[in-house]
C-alpha cells in the first residue's frame, strides 16, 4: 500500500474530540467544520433560542464523522450533523440515517433550490470551491528555472517535474478527494478517460492526505511543491499564519455543497429543526464566510477579501446525483489505481 500519508498508522485524537452522551442538552451537534466557525455559530444559536447546545464531536473529516453516525445508528447521540459536502450527507440519507426536512427558509431566502437535497435529507448552507496551490520557494527555486509556468489547470499536475512532489486528498476519507475524482470524469466526458487522468496523475502523488487540509500543512513546509485543497480553507490559513503558498482555482474547478442534516432516530427533534433553519438565516452565514472564508448560498453576504466570487471561477459541468449512485465503485476503482 504506497503513498499513505505518513501518520496515518497514528490513531489521532484532538482534545475537541468530545465524548458524546449528553442527554441533558437541548440540540447535541456534530461538526465538520473548523473548531472557530463550529463554536461561534453555536453560541450564537445559543443566544437567539436560549437553549442548552453541544458540541458534541468536531473534527474537519466529514467522513469520519459520518462514520460515528452510523456506528450509532441504533442508538443515535447526537441531533445534528454541520458540515461536510452534500455527497456525505447523500449517503448517510439513502442509508436511512436522516431525518427528511425541508425548511421554510429555503423559500423565505430565495435559495436556489439546487443547494437543497430534492429528496430532503440535507440542506445546502454553503459552498467551497477547489483550488489548486503550491510552495512559492521551491517552485521559482527548482521549477520555474525549466521554464516551466505556474499551474492553472489540473492537466499541469502531470508535468513530470512534479514527480513525487504532489500532494492530494484520499477520496476514501475524504468528499473533497470524490469531486477531485468525479472533476476528472465530468471535464474528461468520459469515465475511463477519467481514471486514465487519475492514473497518469498518481505516478506524481507523493501521498494522498485523510483529510482535506492535508496537503495545505505539507506544502507550506514544502514537503511538497504542489497539490489541491479547498480554496477557503487555502486562504484562511495563509491570511493566518502568512504560509508561503500561491492559490489558484483551476479551469473545470469542482465544488462542494457543504450541508447540514438531522440525524434520524434523534433524541431533540424540534430543536434540530430550529437550528437548520437558523442555518439558513444571515448570521451563520456571516460568520461561515468570515471566519471560514466559505461561500454563502444566501445573496447578499459580504465576502472575505481575497476570496474570488464564486461567479467567477470556471466550474466543470458537475453531476450531484450521478456521483452519488458512482461513487463507491469509483473509490475501488481509485483504490486500486493508487495502491489502496
Amino acid at each position: 500500500m504506497k503513498k499513505r500519508q505518513f501518520w496515518e498508522t497514528f490513531i489521532l485524537v484532538p482534545a475537541f474530540f468530545l465524548a458524546c452522551r449528553a442527554y441533558a442538552s437541548d440540540l447535541v451537534v456534530y461538526s465538520a467544520l473548523d473548531l472557530e466557525t463550529s463554536e461561534e455559530i453555536i453560541e450564537t444559536f445559543k443566544r437567539q433560542t436560549h437553549l442548552d447546545i453541544e458540541l458534541a464531536l468536531q473534527m474537519e473529516q466529514a467522513g469520519t464523522v459520518a462514520s460515528r453516525i452510523r456506528e450509532e445508528a441504533t442508538d443515535p447521540q447526537a441531533d445534528i450533523l454541520m458540515g461536510g459536502n452534500s455527497n456525505i450527507h447523500t449517503s448517510l440519507g439513502s442509508g436511512g440515517l436522516l431525518q427528511k426536512y425541508r425548511s421554510n427558509m429555503v423559500d423565505e431566502a430565495m435559495i436556489d433550490p439546487k443547494y437543497m437535497d430534492p429528496n430532503g435529507y440535507w440542506s445546502g448552507w454553503y459552498l467551497g470551491a477547489i483550488c489548486i496551490l503550491y510552495n512559492k520557494k521551491r517552485f521559482n527555486e527548482e521549477i520555474a528555472p525549466r521554464g516551466i509556468t505556474p499551474p492553472s489547470s489540473w492537466d499541469d499536475l502531470l508535468e513530470p517535474a512534479y514527480h513525487g512532489n504532489v500532494v492530494l486528498p484520499n477520496p476514501l476519507t475524504t468528499g473533497i478527494g470524490v469531486i477531485i475524482m468525479a472533476v476528472q470524469i465530468f471535464r474528461s466526458g468520459d469515465t475511463d478517460a477519467g481514471f486514465h487522468f487519475m492514473a497518469r496523475l498518481n505516478r506524481n502523488v507523493r501521498l494522498y492526505s485523510r483529510d482535506s487540509v492535508g496537503p495545505i500543512e505539507l506544502i507550506s513546509k514544502g514537503e511538497a511543491i504542489l497539490g489541491s485543497a479547498w480554496g477557503h480553507d487555502a486562504i484562511a490559513r495563509k491570511k493566518q499564519e502568512d504560509l508561503p503558498i500561491k492559490i489558484v482555482f483551476p479551469i473545470d474547478d469542482g465544488y462542494e455543497i457543504g450541508a447540514a442534516s438531522i440525524i434520524k432516530g434523534c433524541k431533540h427533534l424540534a430543536a434540530a429543526e430550529k437550528f437548520i433553519d437558523f442555518l439558513l438565516t444571515r448570521a451563520p452565514a456571516e460568520i461561515n464566510a468570515r471566519t471560514g472564508f466559505r461561500y454563502p448560498v444566501r445573496k447578499g453576504v459580504l465576502l472575505p477579501a481575497g476570496l474570488p466570487p464564486f461567479e467567477e471561477i470556471r466550474f466543470v459541468t458537475y453531476n450531484h446525483g450521478l456521483v452519488a449512485k458512482n461513487v463507491e465503485s469509483w473509490k475501488k476503482r481509485w483504490a486500486k489505481i493508487a495502491g489502496y
